[in-house]
């Protein structure tokens, strides 16, 4: 697919990896929608770096955890780009806010809401859209908690987990008009590490075979490709440094 003048929705892109996506696909000359729920501040800001590459954008704020939101923030997409063509499912919460054994149950379902029930939803009001255009591509972000051994916090790993259930699964019920894969990213240097301890750190790197941090352009490179690749479904692309080859 040449990525040139596409509708690209990218959730939860006001930093991280999801603003490091949003700027790649730009680069590319893809249209942009950029989605925040409370950084208004980081969405304009990755709005403005859009435009100084010449690229069109769009900041809709939208709240992940909730149907009425989540039906409200395609409505104003399409009113305003007519379609999508990629949905990229990047919105999430890197961590349980409460250690699994002390959680309460709403911490639980919070994090599975954000972290899966999004995706879902995001996904269910996409296809329609997708499926009379005759052609798109879902995206969704994983993480390397959600391979078999992958280990860390328990809410988190089952989301992800799920998540890599969910791609497989919807790839085989949309095709062949719609394509549906995943990236799932290893250690990468964003804010959910920066009050973790060196010596966490340092053991969580040595557990790679790089022995290094993953960049965010790294992963959003993944996402190019899958999205100008034509010929994947169902698959999960690990950029991990080798932490898979365990």
């Amino acid at each position: 697919m040449d990525l040139k003048n596409k509708i690209v929705v990218v959730t939860g892109s006001s930093s991280g990896i999801g603003k490091a996506i949003a700027l790649r696909f730009a680069q590319e000359g893809a249209k942009i929608v950029v989605h925040y729920h409370e950084n208004k501040t980081g969405g304009e800001e990755v709005i403005s770096e859009i435009r100084k590459i010449g690229g069109k954008s769009l900041l809709v704020q939208a709240d992940m955890q909730k149907t009425e939101n989540i039906e409200q923030f395609f409505k104003i997409i399409v009113k305003e780009f007519k379609t999508v063509d990629i949905l990229i499912n990047n919105a999430g919460n890197p961590a349980e806010i409460s250690p699994f054994f002390e959680s309460p149950q709403k911490d639980i379902l919070d994090l599975l809401n954000i972290n899966v029930v999004g995706p879902m939803l995001c996904s269910k009001q996409v296809i329609p859209i997708m499926k009379t255009q005759g052609y798109g591509k879902i995206i969704n972000t994983s993480s390397i908690k959600g391979w078999e051994h992958g280990g860390g916090s328990i809410t988190y790993a089952v989301s992800k987990a799920a998540i890599n259930s969910f791609t497989r699964t919807l790839a085989k019920q949309v095709a062949p008009t719609i394509q549906v894969n995943a990236v799932a990213p290893g250690y990468v240097k964003t804010r959910a590490f920066d009050n973790q301890p060196q010596e966490k750190i340092d053991k969580w790197l040595s557990g790679t075979y790089l022995k290094r941090w993953i960049t965010k352009e790294e992963v959003a490179d993944a996402f190019i490709f899958l999205a100008k690749n034509d010929a994947m479904t169902g698959q999960i692309i690990y950029v991990d440094g080798g932490f898979t080859l365990k």
